[in-house]
């Protein structure tokens, strides 16, 4: 997403956060020929923000808002001529179609990207409604309590066909004591009721420095990095875009040296390079020999969340010198 686009979003947001949660607002009380899980076809802030102004506002600063405008994906797909990566950067609703395959192409208001009726629409041959965790009477947009919403596998239909998210998930810690995605990525908000629908993700650095542990120490000249995955999926994330870089700068050295590097991140399609990212719940303990003369290291631990950034926008998830 460019920086303009981001500033407006965020603005507009911010902005709507302060209207009366109405269903009045902006036009979006439904009327018999339009209920509210028919208008996916509108900007979420029209189809639903007029009675969740703050859940919307959460979501407009996340990824899932910018599935489709986001300028990385969008460099990454040339526009999106790769018609695979179309239906999970604007998804028709997935309960519907299922959530062991592919969403639908939503071919129309891509601007929203992952609309909030693609989570949360249901079959309107069904009755309609939006999934819910509670079934509530009488509410305009006639939420229906759906199990499958709080399953793991509600990530499924965008995250594992092309991603292999589930993949790596299923063979984790995670998926053996019942950790679901959302536990991690959507955790309970302390002044509402419901989940966080926020950026809870890569471009999180709290949320990112939480996925990593770590600990440096020397000895017989060798600086060791050891790296403890804690995600239920490997690290950094399932999309080349996201790196980890761990950086070694040489003190004490007669001569300058260049620093030592690992980056770990997923090979791009048809690049000759290996998948080196940590595995789920890996431990892995990277060595840097100290080159002649040098006495000392300094590590810096980097994550870059999308490859356009600059180096120095990434998050730095620690650091850690041999004279303390």
């Amino acid at each position: 997403m460019s920086v303009v686009r981001l500033v407006a979003g965020l603005a507009a947001g911010a902005a709507f956060a302060l209207l009366p949660p109405s269903c009045a607002v902006l036009g979006t009380t439904p009327s018999p020929e339009r209920p509210i899980w028919e208008r996916i076809d509108l900007p979420s802030l029209t189809a639903c923000g007029g009675c969740h102004a703050e859940v919307y506002d959460e979501w407009a600063k996340s990824l899932h808002h910018g599935a489709w405008n986001n300028q990385n994906v969008q460099t990454a797909t040339k526009e999106f001529a790769k018609l695979e990566c179309r239906p999970c950067h604007s998804p028709q609703p997935v309960l519907p179609t299922g959530l062991d395959r592919a969403p639908a192409f939503r071919d129309f208001n891509h601007d929203d990207g992952v609309h909030c009726l693609s989570c949360h629409g249901l079959d309107r041959a069904k009755g309609g409604g939006v999934a819910a965790t509670r079934t509530i009477e009488n509410a305009p947009c006639k939420p229906r309590r759906e199990p499958r919403l709080q399953r793991a596998e509600m990530c499924f239909p965008c995250h594992e066909p092309t991603h292999q998210a589930f993949q790596d998930y299923y063979r984790s810690d995670a998926f053996a004591t019942r950790v679901r995605c959302v536990d991690c990525h959507m955790q309970p908000t302390e002044h509402r009721r419901g989940r966080s629908h926020g950026p809870n993700g890569g471009f999180n650095a709290d949320f990112v420095r939480r996925a990593v542990g770590w600990r440096c120490w020397l000895e017989n000249g060798v600086v060791h990095v050891e790296l403890r995955n804690r995600c239920g999926h490997k690290f950094p994330g399932e999309i080349p875009s996201r790196s980890f870089l761990v950086q070694v700068t040489f003190t004490g050295a007669p001569a300058p040296t260049d620093p030592a590097h690992a980056l770990l991140r997923r090979s791009h399609k048809g690049e000759d390079r290996p998948d080196n990212r940590l595995e789920p719940d890996e431990v892995r303990v990277l060595r840097f020999p100290l080159p002649g003369g040098a006495t000392g290291a300094t590590v810096e631990l980097l994550f870059k969340p999308l490859p356009l950034l600059p180096i120095e926008s990434s998050f730095r998830i620690g650091s850690w010198s041999s004279t303390g």
